[in-house]
């Protein structure tokens, strides 16, 4: 069956996917793009998959093979779903985007989504971009300065394989503007540069695999008329057409995120288990990964449940991002902290994946952003978030405890979310409220799903501790008490660890050195070796620093 999600330990295993150890940035680079060509042809999803966020999309997304490349992974992401996603609405009534679309599928040409520009990030509504209709039906697409370039889309030429980008450029027509639309831009031909468009490589950002994240601007570059995707007419709602254009970056919230399905549980096995401080990252990362699963598939059910609204499912993207990068930032930091200088070696996995995590925060929206746009629709009562199934839980008291704080202290606002006060006092509460919703429904959908009910004690006590002085003020908890909760569920987990331990994803995933003494060895052949049969002595060094001096 088709939506049966492929198994890719054999790709694992195999050549392509082993660590090479002191590679140059291209030659990291062409591995990463190799590799994100294996695993779409591997999963060789189609164009319903895409659109109807099929159980294969979301699978994809979820894989523990993409933690051996998280470059490769970025490249998979932009390409389905950003790319592929947003022209596959058009596919049916547009035949002669069949062949770009299979092409993307099979990856025969790698896709860029190109929104953001260099001065218009979050404010990508005001990109200045144009693509400008001509008398015949085409249109001149331009960059008309600086800082209106394409910024952090890879875009150079790379692995022989063409690259068309998925322009977000504002429509002129007659002078008149039109808002904004998406163009299929041919970028390079795998080789070279098409003419007009120019990549300017960044640097390669620190702390994890780096894409080959670009400055890209385009000189008078001339498109035919089928570019563009949608119709010239203007939209009588400007800002609600260009939310529709760019929908797939709300699913982006939801998708690019769930690779830290696999990525909690690939810290787990870190080997750093003889105090209780070195026990608890893992503990509570395990605790995380428990909860992530069941969470992640209650959120996609809700995601493509048709009965919700669009800020429904903005709404489930949001909280599954603010949660996610909690969790995933917190664990990482601990267990890289615990395992001392090897935590900080890309090579161990675990720097190289909390590098990635900072990444994920901004990607498909600034988490920041999202939350205070959520928690402000909230408090205004403009959308609302699934009901507590089990209200009487700490979790979910400490989330209305927090609504109605927050609501309250609203009331007492004379100008309400525009005042200076809403920007002082509620702004730096909206990221912890959406994160709280997110608990208490990461809670309800462990709790129902039968998880380990030691590892959901663990994880309520550790989610307690992130605001412990609200359960005791409201006289819920001791502070002891909250100790206490930690104590008894770690002490309950940690005899049976390794059966919980087993059940998480096969160890072929996981490549770091640290992890095993063969892993070890093997990364120890691959390293420079210096030797020699000098007999070089102090006492000529005294004697060389003497004569220098003379």
């Amino acid at each position: 069956m088709h939506n049966v999600p492929p198994d890719t330990a054999s790709l694992a295993s195999s050549p392509l996917f082993q660590p090479i150890y002191g590679a140059s940035r291209l030659e990291s680079l062409e591995r990463s793009y190799q590799r994100a060509i294996a695993i779409g042809k591997h999963y060789r999803l189609t164009t319903a998959d895409i659109h109807t966020l099929s159980e294969r999309f979301w699978a994809s997304h979820m894989d523990a093979l993409m933690l051996v490349d998280i470059a490769a992974y970025y490249i998979l992401s932009i390409q389905w779903n950003l790319v592929a996603g947003t022209i596959a609405p058009f596919v049916e009534g547009r035949p002669d985007l069949k062949p770009l679309m299979e092409s993307l599928l099979t990856m025969e040409v790698f896709g860029d989504f190109m929104l953001t520009e260099l001065d218009h990030g979050l404010d990508a509504k005001n990109l200045e971009t144009t693509a400008t209709r001509q008398p015949d039906g085409s249109f001149v697409l331009h960059t008309p300065r600086p800082g209106a370039a394409k910024f952090m889309p890879p875009t150079m030429p790379i692995v022989n394989v063409p690259r068309v980008g998925l322009v977000m450029a504002r429509l002129i027509v007659d002078d008149e503007d039109r808002g904004i639309r998406a163009f299929v831009v041919p970028l390079n031909d795998g080789r070279t540069m098409c003419r007009g468009v120019t990549s300017v490589l960044l640097p390669a950002m620190k702390g994890g695999d780096a894409l080959d994240h670009a400055l890209t601007s385009f000189n008078k570059v001339s498109l035919p008329a089928d570019a563009m995707l949608g119709s010239l007419a203007k939209p009588a709602q400007m800002r609600q057409h260009f939310l529709a254009l760019i929908h797939r970056v709300g699913v982006g919230a939801l998708s690019a995120n769930l690779v830290l399905v696999p990525g909690l549980k690939l810290a787990t096995r870190v080997p750093i288990i003889s105090f209780r401080t070195q026990q608890l990252p893992i503990l509570h990362a395990l605790a995380h990964t428990a909860m992530i699963q069941p969470f992640a598939t209650e959120l996609i059910s809700r995601f493509c449940d048709s009965t919700n609204s669009p800020s429904d499912r903005q709404a489930i993207g949001v909280i599954c991002k603010a949660v996610f990068i909690q969790h995933g930032q917190q664990s990482f930091a601990s267990l890289i902290e615990r395992c001392g200088a090897q935590g900080m070696f890309d090579h161990n996995q675990l720097f190289n994946l909390e590098g990635h995590i900072r990444a994920l925060s901004i990607m498909e929206g600034d988490v920041l952003v999202l939350c205070i746009r959520l928690a402000t629709e909230l408090l205004l009562g403009r959308c609302s978030v699934p009901a507590a199934r089990h209200p009487c839980s700490l979790l979910a008291r400490h989330e209305a405890g927090l609504l109605a704080e927050n609501r309250d202290l609203l009331r007492t606002m004379p100008h309400g979310h525009r005042s200076e006060k809403y920007n002082n006092l509620i702004l730096p509460r909206c990221r912890p409220l959406v994160e709280a919703i997110g608990h208490r429904m990461a809670y309800d959908a462990a709790l129902d799903a039968g998880v380990d009910r030691d590892l959901l004690s663990l994880y309520e006590a550790g989610v307690v501790q992130l605001d412990a002085s609200w359960y005791v003020e409201h006289g819920l908890l001791s502070r002891m008490e909250i100790v206490s909760m930690e104590e008894q569920a770690a002490d309950a987990i940690l005899p049976r660890l390794e059966g919980v331990l087993d059940r998480l994803e096969p160890q072929v995933h996981c490549t770091a050195p640290l992890g095993s003494a063969s892993r070890w060895g093997e990364f120890l052949d691959q390293l420079t070796v210096y030797k020699g049969e000098s007999g070089y002595r102090r006492s000529e060094a005294a004697e060389d620093r003497r004569g220098r001096l003379t």
